[in-house]
């Protein structure tokens, strides 16, 4: 292996550059809403007794609860449950191994008594820190807005009352816009005054006080490609607690399905399942009737191409920036990402360390960096890592950095990035364009997903990652995108192959099951589905007025969601916001647009930061906040390189809305007249006979007033495929001889177990000149390095090495239309190197002339066939609702069950001394319990 000059300013363990965290501000003088307090494990499964599981399960670490929580916890004071959200993590133990994480958070209500004991220190506080008048001022202003939020509960209750479109309903309504304003007046009025819990308004205050504390659920293991899927377990495990607030579930029933103890689902997770090993099967876990299916990439794909979501960071950037973040992260920089929103920093540090694939990131990588960590900021060694907008002190590295802003799409960089070479560049930006055109042709506005501000999007159980719901598993195409033309590069899918959005996971598993009709409950029966937080885009065009009826149309949102709060006052989302923490922004009047780029504005948990509003409407505008405008302007901030000077062919096309036409997170929706029997897949109701809209890219039908709930990319406007073999094929390009210069190694070398030497310097000679500085660069880095060593230290035919080998050789086939596909140039090389000519492997099918690589397209072991774990099922003690709704702070030993084993399988008996009999415990999917 060769020795990176960096290795030794740069190289350091984990615990040398990762600091003890920082003590809390206990300043006594800082209100109690304000203070934040350090989050503990409440319990963990298997227990801390259980020590007989370290062995297997390893350490429990520490600091899970700083990295649950990784601006700890505050007190909030909402009239309505705050949303929930989730987020993943990484964690780096003392020998560079890594544990992974997810967490999802939900809001509980503190009780009447320490709801009480928060409001007399905050009483304390204002006797303490405000002057009589200040007082007597925020007491009256207080009294007007309690006064005026309950006139608004009652012109909000008589709004079913009166009919849709008559004078009288313009009126109330018009009245109920008044009171609104009123109240968003007189809230800015007293924030500047009052600091303290808001009194609770009967009708429109959720919980027993309107103070709220978080709770996070979460899984730990050592699997980073089962991520997707415990986070998706997560949301379903905890819908029953949302206690409604996840709209469009068919209720509990025995043909349906019931819901379980949380107990019963992490026993189940934990110990009943077992990990997915490869290609052959996949895991089937059960919640209710929903099933969800673990599975892992086989030996012929990219790792991660399963799993690894990148929509989200390619919404947030546009491809220049996106190219020059992968350029600085071949550079080993140390790469900063910036955002509103936990989940999304998760997203983005995984998404860049996956499309450097062949070569792995070997340095610090930290996706959420907790506030008590900031130091770890001046390690002085390459780093991802991601930080929250709304950490208090943010203090970056004085040079050598590369700060990304999630939310503005902009870089900020002390110095430029290496670049790729012009030609390769040039390629990969081509290629790019046209696997990820959403910006450039299909409307897409720049910032997070809904799916990366929050656990439930629009109340609905959306899902980005449609596969793990669905036994049959999607074809592999990296074969045919590492060997396809630059010019082919675009061709459309097969009809067949495009699978649409799922927008409500529970109404594909009925389909899937072969239920009838679902009975609709009070919420999924609804006309209009509440609107949630989503990006907010102010420069997408308005869409004019439709065929639709009124009373149909999107232009009747702002009245039906009225409608849909008055009656339910538990369950609206648009209510008041205190006067401390969440009412920051003030509630939003509902525009008479019916979408603006398919997302509405209103509040949610992550508004709570006065930056993350900031940051999302404004797009480019600077958020305040502990780090605020503290940085120039980025170099790279929304690049001005028009498309058709990389591909001529590929013009910016700005998408305009029509009377029949209506473009949403990459739909093309058209108005298909007079159908009343196709099915919205958002609501899953029918057309109500005047007509709906449907996708002419992934072909799914929407009625007009669910439009601006399509919160997930057409699978047309995006091609996460496509994406990651252009990314590979700019790196085959880089790396294209680079085994011709794999030789014989020395006495030594083999005695150090290398199979191969590498020489570098030839190798750096054979490129051309063009590329010669950038190989000089990659020559010292630490994950080039590891991936010659890779290759020096295992054969040929290891299936890591081939994936990477076989795109060389695609590649080679692309320039010869002669050539064939398979290992004929491969095979030589090996063979000079006393390799077999297929590297251990059978002999590829298929046809030697195959426009895709037979070892590449070989899908022989692309099986999956389906493992099922037991459903949790059974009667359980305590009344139903109580048990399944309740938000345990540990879990209860009486409500679990005794593991089961998978499929029938019998256990095994020992042949111990004492001829106990062993009970099997599977390996899981889970290798330590929710948090």
């Amino acid at each position: 292996m060769i020795a990176s000059i960096r290795t030794t300013r740069r190289l350091s363990n984990y615990n040398s550059v990762i600091p003890p965290p920082e003590p809390l501000n206990t300043d006594p003088d800082m209100h109690p809403l304000k203070r934040r307090f350090e989050p503990v494990l409440l319990d963990r499964y298997p227990p801390q007794e259980a020590t007989d599981e370290i062995t297997r399960r390893g350490k429990f670490p520490d600091y899970v609860p700083m990295f649950a929580f990784p601006n700890d916890i505050q007190i909030v004071s909402s009239d309505d449950r705050p949303r929930s959200t989730w987020h993943g993590f990484t964690m780096t133990s003392d020998d560079n191994s890594k544990l992974y994480g997810i967490t999802i958070i939900i809001w509980t209500a503190l009780n009447a008594e320490v709801a009480e004991e928060v409001e007399k220190k905050c009483e304390q506080w204002r006797q303490s820190h405000m002057s009589e008048e200040e007082r007597e001022l925020a007491a009256s202003l207080g009294v007007r807005l309690a006064g005026e939020r309950t006139h608004l509960s009652q012109l909000l209750a008589k709004l079913p009352t009166i009919p849709s479109g008559s004078p009288a309903r313009e009126r109330l309504e018009d009245e109920i816009s008044t009171v609104e304003e009123k109240i968003t007046l007189m809230t800015d009025m007293l924030r500047p005054l009052r600091h303290g819990a808001a009194s609770k308004i009967e009708g429109l205050t959720a919980g027993e006080s309107g103070l709220w504390t978080p709770r996070a659920y979460g899984i730990l293991g050592r699997d980073a490609a089962n991520m997707s899927f415990w986070k998706e377990w997560l949301k379903a495990i905890v819908t029953p607690m949302t206690d409604g607030g996840v709209l469009r579930i068919p209720p509990s029933s025995p043909s349906v399905g019931r819901w379980q103890p949380l107990e019963r689902y992490v026993v189940n997770l934990c110990t009943e399942a077992f990990n997915p090993l490869g290609s052959k099967t996949q895991v089937e876990l059960g919640v209710r009737e929903l099933r969800l299916y673990a599975r892992k990439e086989a030996d012929n794909e990219i790792p991660g191409s399963r799993s690894i979501d990148l929509y989200a960071l390619f919404r947030c950037l546009s491809l220049e920036n996106i190219v020059a973040l992968f350029e600085y992260a071949m550079a080993e920089s140390r790469i900063i990402f910036l955002s509103s929103h936990t989940s999304m920093l998760h997203l983005a540090c995984h998404a860049l360390a996956n499309l450097l694939y062949p070569l792995k990131w070997s340095s610090i990588f930290i996706p959420v960096l907790p506030a008590r960590l900031l130091s770890a900021l001046e390690a002085p060694c390459p780093y991802i890592v991601g930080i929250e907008r709304r950490y208090d002190r943010i203090e970056l590295p004085e040079d050598d950095y590369v700060l990304v802003d999630l939310d503005k799409d902009t870089i900020d960089a002390t110095s430029q990035p290496v670049r790729l070479p012009r030609q390769a560049r040039r390629k990969l930006m081509s290629l790019l364009q046209v696997a990820a055109p959403h910006k450039l042709r299909y409307g897409v506005t720049t910032g997070p997903p809904p799916y990366a501000m929050e656990s439930f999007p629009y109340d609905a159980f959306s899902t980005e990652n449609a596969a793990l719901f669905r036994s049959a598993t999607p074809k592999s195409t990296l074969g045919k995108w590492v060997s396809q033309s630059s010019s082919g590069f675009g061709e459309p899918d097969p009809p067949n192959e495009v699978l649409p959005p799922l927008f409500n996971a529970f109404a594909s598993a009925k389909v899937d099951n072969g239920k009838s009709d679902r009975p609709s409950t009070s919420k999924s029966g609804k006309t209009s589905p509440q609107s949630s937080v989503s990006p907010v885009s102010i420069n997408f065009p308005p869409m004019p007025s439709t065929p639709v009826s009124r009373s149909d149309s999107g232009f009747a949102l702002a009245a039906t969601l009225r409608e849909k709060r008055s009656g339910h006052f538990g369950e609206e989302k648009m209510r008041r916001s205190s006067s401390f923490g969440i009412d920051k922004h003030p509630p939003y009047h509902k525009p008479n647009l019916p979408f603006l780029n398919g997302h509405q504005a209103n509040l949610s948990i992550s508004a709570i930061s006065v930056d993350s509003q900031n940051s999302v409407v404004g797009g480019g505008s600077s958020g305040g906040g502990g780090y605020g405008n503290g940085y120039a302007p980025s170099t790279y901030a929304q690049s001005t390189l028009a498309a058709s000077t990389i591909m001529p062919s590929m013009q910016i096309q700005p998408v305009r809305n029509t009377e029949t036409t209506v473009w949403v997170e990459g739909h093309c929706f058209n108005w298909i007249p007079k159908d009343n029997t196709s099915i919205c897949n958002i609501c899953n109701d029918h057309a109500e006979g005047d007509g709906i809209y449907k996708c002419t890219g992934c072909k799914i039908f929407s009625h007009g007033r669910c439009l601006g709930h399509a919160s997930l990319v057409c699978p047309e406007a995006f091609h996460p495929d496509r994406i990651r073999a252009a990314f590979v094929r700019c790196l085959a390009s880089l790396l294209y001889t680079y085994r011709k210069y794999l030789g014989r190694p020395s006495k030594q070398q083999k005695a150090n177990g290398q199979l191969y030497a590498f020489d570098m310097d030839g190798f750096i000679k054979s490129l051309p000149h063009d590329q010669h500085d950038y190989a000089t660069m990659m020559r010292e880095t630490q994950c080039f390095n590891e991936f010659i060593h890779d290759r020096e230290m295992q054969p040929a035919n290891n299936a890591s090495i081939r994936v990477f080998d076989e795109i060389i050789m695609a590649k080679k086939a692309r320039g010869r239309s002669g050539l064939s596909t398979g290992l004929s140039r491969l095979s030589t090389i090996r063979a000079s190197h006393g390799a077999s000519t297929y590297g251990g492997y059978a002999p590829p099918r298929g046809s030697s002339n195959s426009k895709i690589p037979a070892w590449l397209g070989d899908t022989s072991d692309h099986i999956w066939r389906t493992a099922s774990v037991p459903l949790p099922k059974g009667n359980f003690p305590g009344e139903y609702r109580t048990v399944v709704t309740r938000t345990p702070a540990r879990l209860d030993r009486s409500l679990m069950r005794e593991p089961r084993s998978i499929q029938g399988m019998p256990r095994v008996e020992g042949r111990g001394a004492r001829g106990l009999i062993r009970k099997q415990v599977p390996s899981m999917l889970g290798t330590t319990p929710p948090t």
